[in-house]
């Protein structure tokens, strides 16, 4: 549990020391739009984690498969296993998304919109990009929730995991082609965190690749 908070922690610091730190003007943002921000970073960094720990765990089950020692002993109730950093993520996706909502507005999120202006009143009708952002975030915590509450074998649950993935990752790319780097001194030339969220997923995405399962199995528990 320590591990949990100290990831999301770290990134929720991470966020107001980019938005406000170096931007005093932001600090009317607090609490929702810039812990929201650290929040869902914070979600997509347990995900690449847990994909980290299932790379981990696979790596034991061969060398214990092989006769070797295992290089660690963590069994599935620890906070190295895979499913403790998903369960971690999901968390995460469910405090981001109401979040994400309650500033769904121009105010907050001009780029998701349409630019055009009635009545002195900009448009309250969300962009293709802005609806591809949504429409992939629904996506991808509809898939993590089947992946929580239902069975599946082995490898209908890799399936799966690489479609939350696919996802996710497409979230991201739109959010960023919305909102671009902004990497400046307003923002301590850090860099923005889908960018940084999308570099974790885009590594996940490889380790999933590097796990895919052989064969089928029996159904497997929820995570």
């Amino acid at each position: 549990m320590i591990a949990v908070v100290s990831v999301f922690a770290a990134c929720v610091i991470y966020s107001i020391v980019r938005y406000i730190v170096f931007a005093p003007k932001n600090l009317e943002h607090l609490p929702v739009f810039v812990v929201n921000k650290g929040v869902s970073m914070a979600a997509v960094i347990c995900f690449g984690l847990a994909f980290a720990a299932q790379l981990r765990q696979l790596r034991r089950l061969k060398q214990l498969g092989s006769g070797a020692a295992p290089t660690s002993p963590a069994g599935p109730g620890t906070s190295t296993a895979p499913a403790f950093w998903f369960r971690a993520g999901v968390f995460g996706a469910i405090w981001h998304i109401p979040m994400s909502l309650v500033v769904l507005r121009p105010a907050y999120f001009p780029e998701f919109f349409v630019p055009a202006v009635e009545g002195g009143i900009a448009s309250g009708r969300m962009s293709f990009a802005g609806e591809l952002i949504f429409c992939f975030g629904g996506l991808a915590a509809a898939t993590l929730y089947l992946l929580t509450r239902s069975l599946f074998t082995t490898l209908q649950r890799w399936k799966l995991s690489l479609a939350a993935m696919l996802c996710l990752q497409t979230h991201l790319l739109a959010l960023g082609y919305s909102r671009g780097l902004n990497i400046n001194a307003s923002h301590a030339y850090l860099p923005p965190m889908w960018l940084i969220s999308a570099v974790v997923v885009f590594i996940g995405l490889i380790i999933l690749l590097l796990t895919k399962p052989k064969a089928e199995t029996p159904a497997q528990p929820a995570a």
